[in-house]
């Protein structure tokens, strides 16, 4: 149940980040208006986009992906299938 409460949860945040992608003018409205942090995001051949956010609130992270007709996010997960958590340690690029 957790896990379905989970993705349905990325779901909707997804959603929530896609809207104005294109006419956001700066780092926080790309970052579902702020409720994400940019870790790190660089482009791919294809020219897509790949970001490594977190949440603000929970500190989880979660890879980004923004292609033609394509946006997708999914959480990242430890080896032993934790959730990844941001640390302040971590040096933002």
């Amino acid at each position: 149940m957790k896990k379905i409460i989970l993705i349905l949860c990325a779901c909707l945040l997804l959603i929530g980040y896609g809207t104005n992608y294109e006419y956001a003018e700066d780092k926080s409205e790309k970052a579902g208006g702020g409720y994400f942090t940019i870790i790190k995001e660089w482009n791919d051949d294809d020219s897509g986009v790949y970001e490594i956010v977190y949440a603000n609130d929970t500190g989880v992270k979660y890879l980004i992906y923004n292609g033609y007709c394509i946006r997708s996010m999914t959480a990242l997960y430890n080896a032993d299938g934790s959730l990844q958590l941001y640390e302040e340690s971590e040096v933002q690029e």
